[in-house]
Order: C-alpha cells, then sequence, then structure tokens
C-alpha cells in the first residue's frame, strides 16, 4: 500500500475511520497531510467537522487542506455527488502539492456493505470487489479491520472523534445495509457475517485480478484498432463480455449506467452480417462494427470538417488531422528519388492546379477516377478498400475546384497523371505528425 519514500493525503472527514486513519500515519512514522471537503450538508456541524479536522492537524503537527463545495441534490444523489466531489479533491490536492498516494479511510463493513450494495444492482465481480487495498495512487490501510478495532484504538488513545448523524438515515440505501439488512442476516444465518463475505470479495478479488490478466493479453493480441470481431465470437461469453467493458474503458467510458443490456447489444455487433451496425451507449460512445472489428468512438473523436488551402509549392497543416501536407514543384529534369511514388506521396500534371489545391474531408456525392481503377463515388472505394467509416471523415481529399485530384493513398485521378508531355509536375505529399 504504502513505502516510506511515499508522500501520503489522508482524507479526514472527522470521523472515527478517517481520525484513526492519521493517527496510525503519523504514529509509523509517514510524511502525511490532511485533506478535508466542507460539503456543508450538516450546515453547523459541518463546520464543527472543519474544526475538529484542524484541530487534529494541529494537534499532530502535519499540514491541513480545506476546501469548501456546494453539493445539492441536482447531482441526482447526494452520496454519490459527495463520493465525486471529494474524490475530484484528493486528486487536485495530490498532483498540485505532489503527494504519490491517497489514503482513505474505507474498513471492513464499509467493503461489504458496498459489495452488498452493487450486488443488488447486479453487478460483475468487478463492482463487487470495487473496493480494493490499492486502486490507482489510492490505498485504503483500514479496509481489513473493523469498526469495534477502530473505536477501540481511539478510546485506547483518549481520542475523540466527530459523528455524522445522518449515518442514522434511512433514506440512504448504506444505512439500510448497515443498520437493518446486514444485521438481519447475521442473525438468521451467521453470527459472524461480516468476516465470511470479507473472504469472499478476497476471493472474488483475486479472480478478478486473474480474469483482468487473461483479457489483457487478449486485447493486445486481438484489440489493436478496435476488437476483432471473429475472436470475440469465439471467446467464452464472460470473457467477452469484460473484453467490452475493457475496450469501453479504453475509449475513455467511465462505464456509468452502461448495463448488462448494453453489453450484449455491443457483443452482438461481432456476430456473422453486422457490418455497418452501431449502437449508441450512455456516456456519448458508440460501438460500431466495421468490417471485422468493433470500434469504439466518443463525440471527441468525431473529426470536424475542414476545408484548407494548400499553396504550390508550399507546406500545409491541418489541426484537426494532426498532419502536415506539401506541394513541390520539380523543374527541370528530376532527380529518380523525387519522382518516387506511393500512398503518401504521388506526383501530378500541375499545368492546371494553378497557386493552389484545396484539402477537405470527403463529402456524400465525391465522384472519383483514379488512375488504372474504375471510376466511382468515393464511399463505393472507401468500401471496396474497406476503410472503416469512423476513418473515412478523417481522409483527406486534394480537389481542384470541384474535381478530385487525389485522395490519399490511392492513385492520382486520371486527369491529372503526369506524362512525358507534361511541362509542370507537382509532387503532393501527406506528411505524418
Amino acid at each position: 500500500m504504502l513505502t516510506a519514500q511515499d508522500r501520503v493525503l489522508a482524507g479526514v472527514s472527522g470521523g472515527a475511520d478517517s481520525t484513526a486513519l492519521v493517527l496510525v500515519l503519523r504514529e509509523l512514522g509517514y510524511d502525511v497531510a490532511i485533506a478535508h471537503l466542507n460539503h456543508g450538508l450538516r450546515g453547523a456541524d459541518s463546520d464543527e467537522d472543519e474544526r475538529f479536522v484542524k484541530d487534529l492537524a494541529l494537534q499532530l503537527g502535519i499540514p491541513c487542506l480545506v476546501r469548501s463545495a456546494s453539493i445539492g441534490e441536482s447531482a441526482g444523489n447526494v452520496e454519490a455527488a459527495g463520493r465525486e466531489a471529494r474524490r475530484s479533491f484528493f486528486q487536485t490536492l495530490a498532483q498540485e502539492h505532489g503527494f504519490t498516494r491517497i489514503a482513505l479511510a474505507h474498513n471492513r463493513e464499509d467493503r461489504v456493505e458496498t459489495f452488498l450494495l452493487n450486488l443488488m444492482r447486479g453487478s460483475g465481480s468487478g463492482g463487487l470487489t470495487s473496493m480494493g487495498a490499492v486502486t490507482g495512487n489510492i490505498a485504503r490501510p483500514l479496509i481489513e479491520t473493523s469498526r469495534t478495532e477502530i473505536e477501540g484504538y481511539l478510546k485506547s488513545r483518549g481520542q475523540g472523534w466527530r459523528t455524522d448523524h445522518t449515518n442514522m438515515d434511512m433514506s440512504f440505501a448504506r444505512n439500510r445495509i448497515r443498520h437493518e439488512i446486514l444485521p438481519r442476516l447475521a442473525s438468521l444465518f451467521n453470527a459472524q457475517l461480516v468476516g465470511s463475505l470479507s473472504k469472499t470479495i478476497e476471493i472474488l478479488q483475486q479472480e478478478d485480478w486473474w480474469m483482468e490478466e487473461i483479457a489483457e493479453d487478449w486485447l493486445n493480441t486481438h484489440g489493436v484498432d478496435g476488437l476483432d470481431a471473429a475472436a470475440l465470437r469465439e471467446a467464452h461469453p464472460a470473457l467477452a463480455r469484460r473484453l467490452i467493458r475493457n475496450a469501453l474503458r479504453r475509449s475513455r467510458s467511465t462505464l456509468t449506467d452502461v448495463t448488462f443490456e448494453h453489453v450484449e447489444a455491443v457483443r452482438s455487433l461481432a456476430d456473422e452480417g453486422k457490418s455497418g451496425k452501431s449502437i449508441s451507449l450512455p456516456g456519448g460512445v458508440r460501438a460500431a462494427r466495421e468490417f471485422d472489428r468493433l470500434v469504439f468512438s466518443t463525440t471527441d473523436d468525431v473529426v470536424r470538417e475542414f476545408d484548407y488551402d494548400l499553396p504550390i509549392p508550399g507546406t500545409l497543416r491541418i489541426p484537426e488531422l494532426g498532419r502536415e501536407f506539401r506541394a513541390t514543384c520539380l523543374a527541370g529534369a528530376p532527380e529518380e528519388a523525387e519522382l518516387s511514388e506511393g500512398p503518401t506521396r504521388v506526383l501530378v500534371d500541375g499545368e492546371n492546379l494553378g497557386s493552389c489545391v484545396k484539402i477537405r474531408n470527403w463529402k456524400p456525392g465525391d465522384y472519383y477516377k483514379p488512375a488504372g481503377w474504375p471510376g466511382g463515388k468515393v464511399k463505393k472505394l472507401f468500401q471496396r478498400a474497406r476503410v472503416p467509416r469512423s476513418q473515412r471523415g478523417r481522409w483527406p481529399l486534394f480537389v481542384r475546384d470541384s474535381t478530385i485530384i487525389w485522395v490519399t493513398s490511392f492513385p492520382v485521378s486520371r486527369e491529372f497523371t503526369p506524362s512525358a508531355f507534361s511541362k509542370k509536375i507537382v509532387a503532393f505529399e501527406a506528411l505524418e505528425g
């Protein structure tokens, strides 16, 4: 969880768990500071919490970083909004002040409560084990310690703590789990229920890590530029679902509101005959079947329309593509190297080009007559060449008036192919980066 070299930011609310956490960290000699978010949800009590935390920091001789935030029900769920506000606050402080670890005070009962909450929501193993001992730069040093042990530790040192009376408010799902459901289950089935479920969580955690390793190996083999549809069809359904969720994460999805049904709908895109089909998912993510692959994109990935003039000769950078393009006039008797062509470089008859050409996106209805190929719509050209739909909007076209000169990676237009009688030859290049 922590090394002697770590600078630790402890999230402290003033409750028993977080008070014990910072005391333990200080006692063990860690370089620790306190972070406290006054969310203002409990009025004067919230201000008293802040004063308590500041006094505790003064008592321990450690820095205390405090911020106030307004959290209302407009966020949809007060508990969730509070967690998100604290998470954002802690991560911002860690980045600004160079803390290598964030320590949170979740205990054994918190972990079991989260397990039950997610179980009743229909979570998979990832959700059931979401409160891990270490998650990224977050550590939970008290995750295997009970509330009774924590309060006993504080009492033995004569250390008080703040009590949040909203923890008794049964309108919150977690409080119903804590005060009604868990005690009832323990009395009916197993007096040591919390300990037993903790063991179950540990088993699931290890199995989840193992499955994650398998999924990452699969993605490294079959998950470049989307998911291999045939390989996904052959994968066990449990693995396929995990692969889809991991691919969504790689596409910057938080998986918020992504349900089992959503994942199954995406999995169905791997079936035969689904090329060209797509599904919109929560969070602005789109899953699409493009030929033999499933690809994922967000609204941020959509390239806006672009239309720029490339001077002849000259260089142009197109920010929407992050690429440069160059036009060079070949005078006299060009060297053999200057006459080379390929997917990113072509020679054109420049006599009728004028002083510049346009570089723009493909548009529906564009017609193209590439040398050595049958003429037709650019869309059909893309289909024959198996250019994924998600990439077509990024494909630069060189245009003179309404005539397409060159679609990059394809042959130059027959109308602009140079001959032995060409008086002016221009080289167009699509440069990387």
